[in-house]
Order: C-alpha cells, then sequence, then structure tokens
C-alpha cells in the first residue's frame, strides 16, 4: 500500500470513530490496541525505577489508574517512617505545577484539619 493509500485509509478510519457512538468506538479501539499490544519490553534494565517507567510509558489510564490505587494501598502499610513518606509525597508532587501543588497540599491540610475537629 502506498502512502496515498494509507492516507485515505487513515481518512476512513477517522470519520468512522467520529461517526461511531463513543463508548462504543472507546471499547472497539481499547480492545484492539490491547491485541496490538507486544506486552513488557524485553530491554534490560538498570533498577525498578527503570522497569516501571518503561511500563508506565506503555500502559493505559485504567491500567496506570490501578496500578496507582493498588499500589498506594500497599505503601500505607509499610512503615516508611515519617522520612519515607516525605520522599513518597515528593515524588508524587513532583510534577505538579506549583498553583497545582499548593492546592493539593492546601486539601490535605483541611483533610486533616476536618479529621481533627
Amino acid at each position: 500500500m502506498n502512502n496515498a493509500e494509507r492516507f485515505i485509509k487513515v481518512q476512513q478510519l477517522v470519520k468512522a470513530i467520529y461517526d461511531t457512538d463513543s463508548t462504543d468506538a472507546v471499547v472497539v479501539m481499547g480492545v484492539i490496541l490491547e491485541e496490538w499490544r507486544v506486552g513488557a519490553p524485553l530491554v534490560a534494565f538498570e533498577d525498578d525505577e527503570d522497569e516501571a517507567s518503561s511500563w508506565a510509558a506503555l500502559a493505559t489510564f485504567e491500567e496506570l489508574r490501578a496500578y496507582f490505587i493498588a499500589a498506594g494501598r500497599r505503601l500505607a502499610k509499610y512503615p516508611l517512617g515519617q522520612k519515607g513518606t516525605a520522599r513518597l509525597a515528593q515524588r508524587m508532587l513532583a510534577e505538579l505545577a506549583p498553583e497545582d501543588r499548593v492546592a493539593v497540599l492546601l486539601e490535605l491540610n483541611d483533610m486533616d484539619t476536618a479529621g481533627r475537629a
């Protein structure tokens, strides 16, 4: 198939997606993408964080959310100590814009204050 034919097929595909009910389109595209997924990368990783980053780059939003929640629940049971907990929180907040980071910290403070009342 030449580039012109590929372009026409892509246009037809995009039109078909937009002509379909959005819920149905998401389900169908998710199934197709899952079938085409090749699985975990087979490269040698330097450490667990490299492997996790590589996996996360390939994960769907739903997978990321599910693993984040599950990992958070497990980590909450670990005796991380004050410094370990602070480092974990720093990593979670590091990618946020400064104003978003402040908003999250204020919300956490409000939760803490409400819990004491």
